[in-house]
């Protein structure tokens, strides 16, 4: 059963106006190391970057709680399969979150044109036999 959903859409530009303004520290406080390890690694980090921030943003509409609840945005990790299918892969009080929703699944879609990078976020939890129907 479907029991949340989320679409984020940025603007790349304005990603790459933040890192130039507050560089490591606007880094270190939205992205993981391995985030920022392999977006400094792409050809168009400011793209790398804009994309995550969707997919948090997305994450964050779809629990429908925002940053409240003591979610961090290193909380939350966007990376990707062998064959570059991107997965959500969520730490601490992220993960206690879809613990306690009984989330089981989460699906991530991600695409950019630019200016623009969008993601959206599904949250699926199987359906409980004994509920009423």
């Amino acid at each position: 059963m479907i029991i949340g959903t989320g679409i984020d859409i940025v603007n790349i530009e304005r990603i790459n106006g933040l890192m130039e303004r507050w560089g490591d520290r606007f880094l270190e406080r939205v992205y993981t190391e391995r985030e920022i390890s392999r977006c400094q690694r792409m050809s168009r980090p400011p793209e790398c970057f804009a994309i995550r921030f969707a997919a948090k943003e997305a994450f964050l509409k779809a629990i429908g709680s925002g940053l409240r609840n003591g979610i961090q945005w290193t909380d939350i990790e966007v990376e990707n399969d062998p064959m570059g299918k991107p997965l959500l892969s969520l730490h601490r009080r992220a993960r206690e979150v879809l613990q306690t929703h009984r989330i089981e699944k989460t699906f991530l879609t991600l695409s950019h044109d630019r200016p623009f990078a969008v993601a959206h976020v599904l949250l699926e939890r199987k359906d409980d036999e004994s509920s009423d129907r």
